[in-house]
């Protein structure tokens, strides 16, 4: 396969378009009609192609431009995640935008497009899943597409990335309720098809077999994490009567519902039942009791990802690299010895 960039007379040619059909879906794609804008975009990102940045500031008089895009932009979580972001990329004379990709597909196909175009210099992803419109085309599994940074670990394709170690932060929860002696411990876990999710779930199934442990693979719960979910999850296991003494839940929203359910059936934490949740949002030093949790230092995260994308945009021949950023456990009251 060549390496030489395609240019805007070799999309042309193999859209069936005139080169000025090419430039204008890039700098005008109001005058192109949506057909033909949409066939040209998609031989773009079939091929690779990237409209010239330099060229294409110098006409819009515009300043460098970042995109971010996440799972779910209302989720308290990112907050710290884009002042990461945010910090790091003025610093370099770079404005970002952020994108959110939950509710509507077709925002995808937007995003994707102002790369191609050049309306945004890079990505920084961090959704559950890769845009379609930026996927391999070339059965390979190489990436060739608009300049990006991964920050899920996105399996499917090899693109740079700065992720969490979440295999570790599922060890470090099952280690700190295995060192409290716990034995009888599940886990409430985020859909396991999500990579972070699924890596929380074996780093902490890993400590347990390590040490001894039953797994109990069959109890754990697994769904699309929020408070009603954890709220439903705690009345499920005290209504069947099948409480363990110890519980990993895969996101401090869902881990403060849990608390909630389990307070109104009467059960209390950590008395009762240990809690151990993940991210260390602000609230979880507050909740009462204090929260048990796994540290994400989301504003370094952001930086980190923030500096590895303008090492892409450079050219930086150390780009590649991945960078895993380990988190920390922080115990507060929600975890104690079992009592029972």
């Amino acid at each position: 396969m060549s390496s030489k960039r395609p240019t805007s007379r070799d999309v042309a040619r193999q859209a069936g378009v005139s080169v000025a059909t090419v430039s204008r879906t890039i700098t005008r794609p109001e005058d192109v009609n949506e057909e033909t804008r949409e066939h040209v975009l998609s031989v773009m990102r079939q091929m690779g192609y990237r409209a010239n940045r330099a060229a294409a500031d110098l006409r819009r008089g515009s300043s460098k431009t970042l995109l971010v895009l996440v799972s779910d932009i209302t989720n308290a979580f990112f907050s710290e995640f884009f002042k990461g972001i945010e910090e790091e990329a003025r610093q370099h004379g770079y404005v970002v935008l952020i994108g959110d990709t939950s509710e509507v597909a077709s925002n995808e196909r937007v995003y994707s497009n102002m790369l191609l175009m050049n309306q945004a210099g890079g990505l920084i992803l961090n959704t559950y899943d890769f845009p379609a419109d930026l996927m391999p085309t070339n059965g390979d599994g190489s990436y060739k597409g608009p300049p990006l940074v991964s920050c899920a670990g996105h399996k499917d394709v090899d693109v740079p990335s700065v992720r969490t170690d979440d295999a570790l932060g599922g060890r470090l929860a099952a280690e700190h309720l295995i060192e409290l002696g716990h034995k009888d411990i599940i886990q409430i876990c985020g859909p396991l098809q999500v990579h972070g999710f699924e890596r929380r779930y074996f780093g902490f199934r890993q400590a347990l077999k390590q040490a001894g442990i039953d797994i109990q693979e069959e109890r754990a719960r697994v769904g699309l994490l929020s408070v009603q979910f954890g709220i439903d999850a705690a009345h499920r296991l005290v209504d069947e009567g099948s409480l363990p003494t110890a519980v990993f839940v895969h996101n401090d929203e869902t881990a403060t519902g849990f608390l909630h359910g389990l307070a109104n059936r009467g059960i209390r934490v950590p008395d009762d039942i240990s809690v151990v949740g993940y991210d260390d949002m602000p609230y979880a030093a507050v909740f009462n009791p204090g929260l048990t949790t796994v540290h994400l230092p989301r504003r370094r995260w952001g930086q980190l990802a923030c500096q590895k994308l303008i090492s892409v945009l450079e050219n930086d021949k150390n780009a590649s690299q991945p960078v895993i950023i380990p988190p920390t456990l922080v115990p507060r009251a929600s975890t104690a010895a079992p009592r029972r």
